[in-house]
């Protein structure tokens, strides 16, 4: 006869956070700089697409296709700056709540902020606050091992 023993379900096992996890302080800085980001983002990004719609029809009567160009092109802009800020916000909020993904998130924009001081310095404009500012964000998140831990 064949007897199969069958188990109780196992439940999933999840993950604790280690006791005391809490988010550094300077972690929460960042956040609060991404949170103010986000509104200045959000906000330009709405009038730039306003703007960008009366702009678009200011122009048209005086030369149709410039008109329609132009004011479609602030709209993409608008859009774009709308975008980034709505991305800001939601990275404020995941430094703030210890998500990994928002560290490295955060990590990847300090580096495209590096990138593009960078670049603003190579084309004559002094941009060094911008650099050593996103230098040392994507520094801190990157290599701090207190940072690595609240971001288990």
């Amino acid at each position: 006869m064949d007897m199969q023993q069958s188990s109780p379900a196992m439940p999933p096992q999840t993950v604790q956070a280690p006791a005391g996890h809490t988010v550094p302080v300077m972690v929460k800085v960042i956040a609060v700089l991404y949170y103010i980001g986000s509104v200045f983002g959000i906000f330009g990004g709405v009038l730039t697409i306003f703007g960008g719609a009366m702009f678009g029809a200011a122009l048209t009567s005086a030369v149709p296709f410039a008109g329609f160009m132009g004011g479609a092109m602030f709209m993409v802009l608008g859009v774009f700056v709308l975008a980034m800020g709505v991305l800001a916000f939601f990275v404020g909020r995941g430094l703030w709540q210890g998500k990994s993904w928002a560290r490295m998130t955060a990590i990847v924009l300090a580096g495209l902020g590096v990138l593009s001081a960078i670049g603003s310095i190579t084309q004559g404009k002094a941009d060094y606050v911008t650099l050593v500012i996103q230098g040392a964000i994507g520094a801190y998140l990157w290599f701090s091992s207190e940072v690595k831990q609240a971001f288990v």
